[in-house]
Protein backbone atom coordinates (compact mmCIF):
# COMPACT_ATOMS: atom_id res chain seq x y z
CA UNK A 1 0.00 0.00 0.00
CA UNK A 2 2.85 2.40 0.81
CA UNK A 3 4.47 1.74 -2.57
CA UNK A 4 1.16 2.34 -4.36
CA UNK A 5 0.63 5.56 -2.38
CA UNK A 6 4.11 6.82 -3.31
CA UNK A 7 3.40 6.01 -6.95
CA UNK A 8 0.16 8.01 -6.89
CA UNK A 9 1.85 10.93 -5.11
CA UNK A 10 4.56 11.13 -7.79
CA UNK A 11 2.14 10.67 -10.68
CA UNK A 12 1.99 13.87 -12.69
CA UNK A 13 3.04 15.62 -15.88
CA UNK A 14 6.67 14.51 -15.53
CA UNK A 15 5.58 10.87 -15.31
CA UNK A 16 3.32 11.26 -18.35
CA UNK A 17 6.15 12.92 -20.29
CA UNK A 18 8.55 10.12 -19.35
CA UNK A 19 6.04 7.47 -20.37
CA UNK A 20 5.33 9.24 -23.68
CA UNK A 21 9.03 9.53 -24.53
CA UNK A 22 9.66 5.87 -23.67
CA UNK A 23 6.65 4.78 -25.73
CA UNK A 24 7.82 6.85 -28.72
CA UNK A 25 11.32 5.39 -28.57
CA UNK A 26 9.99 1.83 -28.31
CA UNK A 27 7.58 2.32 -31.22
CA UNK A 28 10.29 4.00 -33.33
CA UNK A 29 12.77 1.16 -32.77
CA UNK A 30 10.05 -1.44 -33.33
CA UNK A 31 8.93 0.06 -36.66
CA UNK A 32 12.48 0.33 -38.02
CA UNK A 33 13.43 -3.23 -37.02
CA UNK A 34 10.11 -4.81 -38.06
CA UNK A 35 10.30 -3.05 -41.42
CA UNK A 36 13.45 -5.03 -42.15
CA UNK A 37 11.76 -8.22 -40.93
CA UNK A 38 14.45 -8.77 -38.32
CA UNK A 39 12.02 -10.41 -35.94
CA UNK A 40 14.71 -12.21 -33.92
CA UNK A 41 16.42 -8.87 -33.29
CA UNK A 42 13.05 -7.43 -32.28
CA UNK A 43 12.45 -10.24 -29.75
CA UNK A 44 15.95 -9.83 -28.28
CA UNK A 45 15.40 -6.06 -28.10
CA UNK A 46 12.24 -6.45 -26.02
CA UNK A 47 13.84 -9.11 -23.81
CA UNK A 48 16.68 -6.70 -23.09
CA UNK A 49 14.25 -3.84 -22.36
CA UNK A 50 12.33 -6.11 -19.98
CA UNK A 51 15.51 -7.22 -18.20
CA UNK A 52 16.75 -3.64 -17.92
CA UNK A 53 13.42 -2.46 -16.50
CA UNK A 54 13.37 -5.28 -13.94
CA UNK A 55 16.95 -4.64 -12.79
CA UNK A 56 16.37 -0.88 -12.56
CA UNK A 57 13.15 -1.45 -10.61
CA UNK A 58 14.78 -3.66 -7.95
CA UNK A 59 17.76 -1.32 -7.74
CA UNK A 60 15.45 1.65 -7.07
CA UNK A 61 13.25 -0.30 -4.66
CA UNK A 62 16.26 -1.35 -2.55
CA UNK A 63 17.81 2.14 -2.82
CA UNK A 64 20.85 0.80 -4.62
CA UNK A 65 21.59 -2.12 -2.32
CA UNK A 66 20.79 -4.61 -5.11
CA UNK A 67 21.81 -4.62 -8.80
CA UNK A 68 23.54 -1.21 -8.55
CA UNK A 69 26.51 -2.34 -10.65
CA UNK A 70 24.29 -4.25 -13.08
CA UNK A 71 22.10 -1.16 -13.59
CA UNK A 72 25.14 1.04 -14.27
CA UNK A 73 26.56 -1.48 -16.75
CA UNK A 74 23.24 -1.83 -18.56
CA UNK A 75 22.91 1.94 -18.87
CA UNK A 76 26.25 2.19 -20.63
CA UNK A 77 25.42 -0.87 -22.72
CA UNK A 78 22.15 0.81 -23.78
CA UNK A 79 24.15 3.76 -25.09
CA UNK A 80 26.35 1.33 -27.02
CA UNK A 81 23.29 -0.44 -28.46
CA UNK A 82 21.78 2.90 -29.52
CA UNK A 83 24.95 3.82 -31.42
CA UNK A 84 25.11 0.35 -32.99
CA UNK A 85 21.46 0.68 -34.03
CA UNK A 86 22.19 3.97 -35.80
CA UNK A 87 25.14 2.38 -37.64
CA UNK A 88 23.29 -0.77 -38.73
CA UNK A 89 20.10 1.06 -39.76
CA UNK A 90 21.74 4.23 -41.03
CA UNK A 91 20.18 3.92 -44.50
CA UNK A 92 16.67 3.67 -43.00
CA UNK A 93 17.25 6.66 -40.73
CA UNK A 94 18.69 8.64 -43.62
CA UNK A 95 15.66 7.82 -45.77
CA UNK A 96 13.29 8.84 -42.99
CA UNK A 97 14.86 12.23 -42.32
CA UNK A 98 15.40 12.85 -46.03
CA UNK A 99 11.69 12.27 -46.68
CA UNK A 100 10.78 14.77 -43.98
CA UNK A 101 13.25 17.31 -45.34
CA UNK A 102 12.24 16.91 -49.00
CA UNK A 103 8.48 16.55 -48.54
CA UNK A 104 7.71 19.51 -50.84
CA UNK A 105 9.88 18.11 -53.64
CA UNK A 106 8.16 14.76 -53.28
CA UNK A 107 4.73 16.38 -53.65
CA UNK A 108 5.93 18.40 -56.63
CA UNK A 109 7.08 15.27 -58.45
CA UNK A 110 3.88 13.43 -57.56
CA UNK A 111 1.68 16.21 -58.88
CA UNK A 112 3.26 16.16 -62.33
CA UNK A 113 1.24 14.11 -64.83
CA UNK A 114 1.28 13.01 -68.47
CA UNK A 115 -1.28 11.87 -70.98
CA UNK A 116 -1.90 8.18 -71.53
CA UNK A 117 -0.27 8.41 -74.98
CA UNK A 118 2.89 9.85 -73.41
CA UNK A 119 2.99 7.02 -70.93
CA UNK A 120 2.46 4.38 -73.61
CA UNK A 121 5.41 5.78 -75.56
CA UNK A 122 7.52 5.62 -72.39
CA UNK A 123 6.44 2.01 -71.82
CA UNK A 124 7.54 1.06 -75.31
CA UNK A 125 10.93 2.74 -74.90
CA UNK A 126 11.57 1.05 -71.55
CA UNK A 127 10.64 -2.38 -72.92
CA UNK A 128 12.77 -1.87 -76.03
CA UNK A 129 15.81 -0.84 -73.98
CA UNK A 130 15.33 -3.71 -71.55
CA UNK A 131 15.19 -6.30 -74.32
CA UNK A 132 18.35 -4.92 -75.95
CA UNK A 133 20.19 -4.92 -72.63
CA UNK A 134 19.02 -8.49 -72.01
CA UNK A 135 20.27 -9.70 -75.38
CA UNK A 136 23.71 -8.26 -74.64
CA UNK A 137 23.79 -9.53 -71.04
CA UNK A 138 24.17 -5.97 -69.82
CA UNK A 139 23.13 -5.46 -66.22
CA UNK A 140 20.50 -2.80 -65.53
CA UNK A 141 18.24 -1.54 -62.78
CA UNK A 142 15.29 0.70 -63.69
CA UNK A 143 12.84 2.10 -61.13
CA UNK A 144 9.46 3.16 -62.51
CA UNK A 145 7.48 5.57 -60.32
CA UNK A 146 3.85 6.28 -61.10
CA UNK A 147 3.12 8.10 -57.86
CA UNK A 148 5.37 10.01 -55.50
CA UNK A 149 9.10 9.72 -56.09
CA UNK A 150 11.60 8.63 -53.39
CA UNK A 151 13.48 11.95 -53.54
CA UNK A 152 16.11 10.79 -51.07
CA UNK A 153 17.10 8.15 -53.64
CA UNK A 154 17.02 10.57 -56.59
CA UNK A 155 19.46 12.85 -54.78
CA UNK A 156 22.09 10.08 -54.60
CA UNK A 157 22.44 10.06 -58.38
CA UNK A 158 22.96 12.46 -61.28
CA UNK A 159 19.93 14.50 -62.33
CA UNK A 160 18.99 14.12 -66.01
CA UNK A 161 15.34 15.24 -66.37
CA UNK A 162 15.07 14.02 -69.95
CA UNK A 163 12.39 12.11 -71.85
CA UNK A 164 12.51 8.34 -71.65
CA UNK A 165 14.16 6.79 -74.69
CA UNK A 166 15.72 3.42 -75.32
CA UNK A 167 18.90 5.05 -76.64
CA UNK A 168 19.44 7.02 -73.44
CA UNK A 169 18.75 4.00 -71.23
CA UNK A 170 21.10 1.78 -73.21
CA UNK A 171 23.85 4.39 -73.09
CA UNK A 172 23.44 4.82 -69.32
CA UNK A 173 23.90 1.09 -68.67
CA UNK A 174 26.80 0.73 -71.09
CA UNK A 175 29.61 -0.73 -69.01
CA UNK A 176 31.85 2.18 -70.00
CA UNK A 177 29.37 4.70 -68.62
CA UNK A 178 30.18 6.14 -65.17
CA UNK A 179 26.49 5.73 -64.23
CA UNK A 180 25.99 2.09 -65.20
CA UNK A 181 26.38 0.65 -61.68
CA UNK A 182 23.51 2.62 -60.18
CA UNK A 183 19.76 2.69 -60.78
CA UNK A 184 17.75 4.84 -63.17
CA UNK A 185 14.72 6.59 -61.67
CA UNK A 186 11.82 7.18 -64.09
CA UNK A 187 8.76 9.29 -63.23
CA UNK A 188 6.00 8.99 -65.83
CA UNK A 189 7.81 9.63 -69.14
CA UNK A 190 10.83 11.40 -67.63
CA UNK A 191 14.20 10.02 -66.57
CA UNK A 192 14.79 11.95 -63.37
CA UNK A 193 18.22 10.62 -62.45
CA UNK A 194 20.77 7.87 -63.09
CA UNK A 195 23.51 6.28 -61.02
CA UNK A 196 21.28 6.26 -57.93
CA UNK A 197 22.02 4.13 -54.88
CA UNK A 198 19.19 2.08 -53.40
CA UNK A 199 18.69 0.46 -49.99
CA UNK A 200 19.34 -3.29 -50.00
CA UNK A 201 16.76 -5.71 -48.66
CA UNK A 202 17.61 -7.61 -45.49
CA UNK A 203 15.63 -10.71 -46.50
CA UNK A 204 17.48 -13.99 -45.99
CA UNK A 205 15.13 -16.19 -48.01
CA UNK A 206 16.32 -15.10 -51.45
CA UNK A 207 17.93 -17.38 -54.00
CA UNK A 208 21.69 -17.19 -54.40
CA UNK A 209 21.08 -16.44 -58.06
CA UNK A 210 19.88 -12.97 -57.07
CA UNK A 211 22.72 -10.49 -56.81
CA UNK A 212 23.11 -6.94 -55.54
CA UNK A 213 20.87 -5.43 -58.24
CA UNK A 214 18.03 -7.75 -57.28
CA UNK A 215 18.50 -6.99 -53.59
CA UNK A 216 18.43 -3.29 -54.35
CA UNK A 217 15.32 -3.71 -56.49
CA UNK A 218 13.56 -5.52 -53.65
CA UNK A 219 14.83 -3.04 -51.08
CA UNK A 220 13.34 0.01 -52.80
CA UNK A 221 10.08 -1.85 -53.55
CA UNK A 222 9.78 -2.62 -49.83
CA UNK A 223 9.97 1.07 -49.01
CA UNK A 224 8.13 2.79 -51.85
CA UNK A 225 5.25 2.03 -54.27
CA UNK A 226 7.46 1.54 -57.32
CA UNK A 227 8.08 -1.06 -60.01
CA UNK A 228 11.69 -2.26 -60.15
CA UNK A 229 13.01 -3.74 -63.39
CA UNK A 230 16.22 -5.76 -63.25
CA UNK A 231 18.34 -7.16 -66.07
CA UNK A 232 20.81 -9.77 -64.86
CA UNK A 233 24.37 -9.20 -66.00
CA UNK A 234 25.20 -12.91 -65.76
CA UNK A 235 22.18 -14.44 -67.51
CA UNK A 236 20.30 -11.59 -69.19
CA UNK A 237 17.12 -12.63 -67.33
CA UNK A 238 14.64 -9.79 -66.90
CA UNK A 239 12.82 -9.57 -63.56
CA UNK A 240 10.36 -7.16 -61.98
CA UNK A 241 9.77 -6.41 -58.31
CA UNK A 242 6.65 -4.78 -56.85
CA UNK A 243 4.20 -4.92 -53.94
CA UNK A 244 6.66 -4.70 -51.05
CA UNK A 245 9.16 -7.10 -52.59
CA UNK A 246 7.20 -9.55 -54.77
CA UNK A 247 9.57 -10.68 -57.52
CA UNK A 248 8.70 -12.10 -60.95
CA UNK A 249 11.44 -13.47 -63.19
CA UNK A 250 11.81 -14.47 -66.85
CA UNK A 251 9.75 -11.54 -68.11
CA UNK A 252 8.95 -11.46 -71.83
CA UNK A 253 8.48 -8.14 -73.62
CA UNK A 254 4.70 -8.60 -73.52
CA UNK A 255 4.58 -9.39 -69.80
CA UNK A 256 6.99 -6.56 -69.00
CA UNK A 257 4.86 -4.13 -70.98
CA UNK A 258 1.78 -5.25 -69.03
CA UNK A 259 3.55 -4.79 -65.70
CA UNK A 260 4.69 -1.26 -66.55
CA UNK A 261 1.26 -0.29 -67.90
CA UNK A 262 -0.33 -1.67 -64.75
CA UNK A 263 2.11 0.32 -62.60
CA UNK A 264 1.16 3.47 -64.51
CA UNK A 265 -2.55 2.69 -64.10
CA UNK A 266 -3.09 2.39 -67.85
CA UNK A 267 -4.32 -1.21 -67.88
CA UNK A 268 -5.23 -4.00 -65.53
CA UNK A 269 -2.92 -7.01 -65.69
CA UNK A 270 -4.36 -9.00 -68.52
CA UNK A 271 -4.84 -6.01 -70.78
CA UNK A 272 -8.29 -4.62 -69.90
CA UNK A 273 -8.40 -0.89 -70.45
CA UNK A 274 -9.59 1.60 -67.89
CA UNK A 275 -9.56 5.35 -67.54
CA UNK A 276 -6.22 6.76 -66.48
CA UNK A 277 -6.21 9.64 -64.02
Amino acid sequence: MNYFQNFMDNFGLSFIADAAICAFVLVFFTVIIAKKRNYLVLVLFYLYIGAFAAVAFFCAKTEGRMFYVATAVMRYFTVFLSIMFCVVYQSDLKNLFSRLHTKNDDVRYAAHGNSEDDLMVAVGEIVKATQELSKNDTGALIIVCAGSVPVNVVETGTRLNCLVSSAVLESIFNTKSPLHDGAVIIKDNTILAAGCFLPLTQRDDLSRDLGTRHRAAIGIAEEAPVLSIVVSEESGIVSVVKNKGEIKRYMTSERLSEEIEHAYGITFLGGSKHQHH
